[in-house]
């Protein structure tokens, strides 16, 4: 289960998993002191009203360490959405690490829709071959579970207003009443039907949603997200007067592939056709990891298609320079061990991509703002080469955040990206403080 948690947050860049603002949990947390070794399980009876395609009902738990930063066990049915409308059981198992303080477990549920829970407990291995009850919540005398997920006093992760659970009568499989958590109002990008379009080139349907208007602005998203990893950060765009234009790139959200090698001069190719068929000659670009490294190549192969762009956390080469080893090590192995054959497909396009000589970064004539997390998985001294061989560029480098930082402290990246698209772009130079 570690493989497919890791998988989740590190190609989707999002250690929810889901972007913030369209999901909620409600959950709560047992010490583990005494159980270390002893494997857990969490059941609860579920069922869902969905009004979203993606829309869904799930049960997650989450082994930590006790500073909260280091998780031993993960598990949030990413790929066993409960959309069915009838009552069913269903169940998480995993297992107390040593060093092991607490299980965070609970609820979540993404976008719009209605979703029951009855009956949510968790057992732990007894010592003597049977199990012994930790926690229950049949939700008859209200609800104990709270907004969130558990990990850090500051995290949010978790809370959303779009929300809200409240306990019903008549409608359970156990006792008289239930849990309903409603989503209303909940935003659907990535999915929604009114700004989602899909263009027929290269081969393949590309789909990109379209908002707003004002100063064409393109996000792209990091490997195997899609555009709804972005969705905390639209409405801020939109009302800077944006015409914010997301994009799912090849093979990944909503767009089509072809058995053709996956790469990111094709991915990029994809982008440049999209915005010929908009009528689009120049625009922002905001591009998040595997997006950053789609935004360096339109800018060095097309030019003229690109105004300015935030390249946060691009790699340039696929090696453990590019890539921290640990890191790179692990998509080594996806490549070979990744569950399905789109999930090694993108394992190697970052095994074996991107190959872009620093000196030609060097003929991008595009105003760039390179930014990274302090505890990226791109080394520092990558990104500063970037930087470097930039003719026009900014850095930025945020403190105390990760590769997640545009979402770690979001508040914090738009103020700066806003700043960088609507200022005059400059580079000073301390050293002209001195010229005699």
């Amino acid at each position: 289960m570690r493989s497919i948690a890791t998988l989740s947050l590190f190609f989707a860049l999002s250690f929810t998993v889901f972007a913030q603002g369209n999901w909620v949990s409600y959950s709560q947390s047992f010490k583990t002191s005494g159980y270390e070794g002893r494997k857990f399980r969490l059941s609860a009876f579920v069922r869902a009203e969905v009004e979203d395609d993606s829309a869904a009902a799930r049960l997650w738990a989450r082994v930590d360490d006790e500073a909260g930063y280091r998780s031993f066990y993960f598990d949030n049915m990413m790929y066993r959405p409960i959309r069915n409308r009838n009552w069913g059981t269903f169940t998480i198992e995993g297992k107390i690490d040593s060093g092991a303080y607490k299980v965070a477990f609970g609820a979540l549920c993404t976008y719009n829709g209605r979703f029951y829970y009855d009956d949510l407990e968790l057992k732990v291995e007894d010592g003597r071959g049977g199990w012994a009850t930790v926690f229950k919540e049949d939700f008859e005398n209200g609800n104990s579970l709270e907004q969130g997920v558990r990990r850090w006093e500051e995290n949010k992760y978790g809370i959303e207003e779009a929300f809200r659970a409240e306990t019903i009568g008549g409608n359970a499989p156990q006792g008289r009443r239930c849990l309903v958590i409603e989503g209303k109002n909940v935003p659907n990008y990535g999915m929604n039907k009114k700004a989602g379009r899909y263009a027929e080139l290269n081969g393949i349907r590309l789909y990109y949603e379209v908002y707003g208007e004002g100063q064409p602005l393109v996000v792209l998203h990091g490997n195997g997200g899609s555009i709804e990893n972005a969705a905390p950060h639209y409405p801020h765009f939109l009302a800077k007067k944006y015409k914010v234009i997301a994009v799912d790139s090849r093979a990944q959200g909503r767009s089509g592939d072809t058995d053709a090698e996956l790469t990111y001069e094709l991915m990029a190719s994809d982008v440049a056709a999209l915005l010929d068929q908009l009528g689009i000659d120049s625009t922002y670009i905001w591009g998040q990891s595997d997006g950053a490294i789609l935004g360096l190549i339109i800018a060095k192969n097309y030019p003229k298609k690109v105004k300015k762009l935030v390249a946060f956390a691009a790699n340039v080469v696929p090696d453990t320079t590019g890539i921290e080893p640990p890191i790179y090590r692990w998509v080594e192995r996806q490549v070979k061990d990744g569950k399905t054959e789109k999930e090694r497909k993108l394992a190697r396009l970052m095994w074996k991509h991107p190959n872009i000589p620093f000196s030609e970064l060097q003929n991008i004539q595009a105003e760039v703002l390179v930014m990274s997390g302090d505890r990226d998985f791109v080394p520092l001294a990558h990104t500063l080469q970037i930087y470097k061989h930039l003719p026009k560029a900014q850095l930025c480098v945020i403190p105390g955040a990760t590769h997640g930082a545009s979402w770690e402290k979001k508040d914090l990246f738009l103020q700066i990206a806003h700043a960088f698209f609507e200022q005059k772009f400059a580079m000073p130079n301390t050293a002209d403080w001195f010229k005699e």
